[in-house]
């Protein structure tokens, strides 16, 4: 009984093993060649959060969209790399953090330019006083 124990335990204890090896090791899904479920501007993104949150993040939230607006500020000095999209005279924007192992990509990216980016929403903050900014991930500048 012992013996059937002892092997039931390395057996729990080398799946547990492989399964924590696996998910250390694992990479993030490169977004440069996955289809975008949603494609939408900067503006109507941030409306639609603004407006009907509940519908928005059942419509955004996890989904791999592409967005299309000007690029309002650029911050350079945290890993990773942010781009913020929307109109300069709205205190909203869409926060785009990018992936860094496509740096060269979005280096050349100046601030009022008009890009397409294409990332994972992961959600939106909003403050009274500082506006809406949806929220981003691992993303990618679209090439034309």
């Amino acid at each position: 009984m012992k013996r059937i124990l002892l092997l039931v335990f390395l057996v729990v204890a080398a799946i547990v093993a492989l399964y924590g090896y696996r998910e250390y090791n694992r990479k993030n899904v490169d977004l440069t060649d996955v289809q975008p479920t949603v494609q939408a501007n900067a503006a109507s993104l941030i409306k639609a959060f603004e407006s009907d949150t509940a519908a928005a993040t059942r419509t955004y939230v996890n989904q791999v969209i592409e967005v299309t607006g000007q690029v309002k500020n650029i911050d350079k000095d945290g890993n990773p790399v942010v781009i913020f999209l929307g109109a300069d005279n709205s205190m909203s924007s869409v926060k785009c953090s990018m992936d860094s192992s496509h740096a060269a990509s979005y280096d050349a990216v100046a601030k009022g330019a008009t890009v397409t980016i294409k990332g994972t929403c992961t959600g939106y903050q909003a403050e009274e006083l500082l506006g809406t900014d949806v929220e981003m991930t691992r993303c990618v500048i679209r090439k034309k």
